[in-house]
């Protein structure tokens, strides 16, 4: 029901920048579209003739979607330029790089197509202004990841080096349409411990750079691993703190809240409510939960409880994220709003859904802090069965 075209889904990054006439850093607004943010820094850094390291930004954009975000690229050139499906605009400098903590948040502009009314959505939409909905990463916080085949830091953190290299590699083509690259890492697997055979079938740095170690030092599978490039482990670390932070607050919904809506989505079941009483509205609106590492603060005995139960079962303990292996990445606690409220939410238009005939669209406009997902807003105003096809 949304990002049908790239127009449906509008997102501009909203940053506090500290602008100066002149910097050692000079800032662009990047606008694009079928691009992911780092997919397209590499290219840029190709097409530019600089260092992937030289270009900072502070939050991956999606690539379904218009999206407008903030980089800067370490030189005192004009880089600026336009493109069919991205544009670079340079607006002034700064003495530091772009990073995540300059972001206040993000300014969406969604439509949600191919509804039989949407007057369910409406009412939706007046329960979220009342009682909010609640903030769970959502699924594009998974991408890249599989859990059939678990999780690259699950792994890690268990010291199964062996396992965790396995699934970064089947996990760089989950989202691939390529079938000749899924056969070839599916044939790297089944010839798993031949080093000279995967090496042979090896593509792309990393892959090889991980089967030249192996072949000189077979069975040393972490010194393997840190061939990976930081930013993907990092990437793969997030993935499974957020993991663990979704499973958290949907058990912790389950100890306050009574009637919970589920919506099953890739990456497991989100749980909403429709309205709240007044105390566990006030205790979810205060409430902010811990991401995952080695010392957490937690808001009550409950929430920590629940922890407790959940690290039990996965084996783990809080030592276990004080993982010394690829100790160029670490897993650092932060706290989470539990509700969240849309700010500036407004309805733009209501229309004949032209990519359907017979039915209607809904075009909103609101703003989110920095981390949430639009998506999960939009799961919590579809809940209604009378919006389904």
């Amino acid at each position: 029901m949304i990002k049908a075209i790239p127009e449906d889904f509008i997102v501009e990054e909203i940053a506090t920048l500290p602008l100066v006439e002149k910097g050692e850093f000079r800032v662009y607004q990047l606008t694009k579209k079928n691009w992911t943010t780092p997919d397209l820094v590499r290219f840029l850094a190709k097409l530019l003739s600089i260092s992937p390291k030289a270009i900072a930004y502070g939050g991956k954009k999606d690539k379904h979607g218009i999206t407008t975000q903030h980089i800067t690229i370490r030189s005192q050139r004009d880089f600026s330029l336009e493109e069919k499906n991205f544009s670079l605009k340079a607006i002034g400098f700064m003495r530091k790089p772009m990073s995540p903590a300059l972001i206040k948040g993000n300014r969406f502009r969604i439509t949600i197509r191919n509804l039989v009314t949407v007057e369910p959505l409406l009412r939706n939409l007046e329960e979220v202004k009342i009682y909010g909905f609640p903030n769970f990463f959502d699924d594009q916080r998974f991408r890249g990841t599989d859990q059939s085949l678990g999780f690259f830091a699950d792994r890690v953190l268990r010291g199964h080096y062996n396992g965790a290299l396995q699934i970064f590699l089947q996990s760089q083509n989950i989202c691939s349409s390529d079938k000749k690259n899924r056969e070839r890492v599916a044939e790297i697997i089944a010839n798993w411990r031949n080093w000279e055979k995967c090496l042979e079938l090896a593509q792309g740095l990393t892959e090889k750079r991980i089967f030249r170690t192996l072949l000189l030092r077979p069975d040393d599978f972490l010194a393997a691993l840190e061939k990976i490039p930081r930013e993907e482990i990092a990437m793969a670390y997030a993935a499974f703190g957020s993991h663990l932070w979704n499973e958290l607050l949907r058990r912790l919904l389950k100890e306050k809240i009574k009637d919970l809506k589920e919506v099953q989505a890739e990456s497991g079941i989100y749980l909403f409510w429709k309205t709240l009483d007044e105390e566990t509205l006030n205790y979810l609106k205060e409430l902010k939960l811990p991401t995952p590492a080695a010392k957490m603060q937690f808001p009550d005995d409950l929430s920590r409880n629940l922890y407790l139960k959940i690290l039990e079962e996965n084996n783990l303990k809080f030592s276990s994220f004080r993982t010394k292996a690829l100790s160029r990445v670490f897993f650092r606690s932060f706290q989470r709003k539990v509700l969240l409220y849309p700010e500036n939410l407004e309805i733009i238009e209501i229309k004949e859904d032209e990519l359907h005939p017979k039915r209607k669209a809904l075009v909103l406009s609101f703003a989110l802090p920095r981390g949430a997902f639009a998506t999960m807003l939009v799961k919590r105003i579809l809940l209604d069965e009378e919006i389904k096809k």
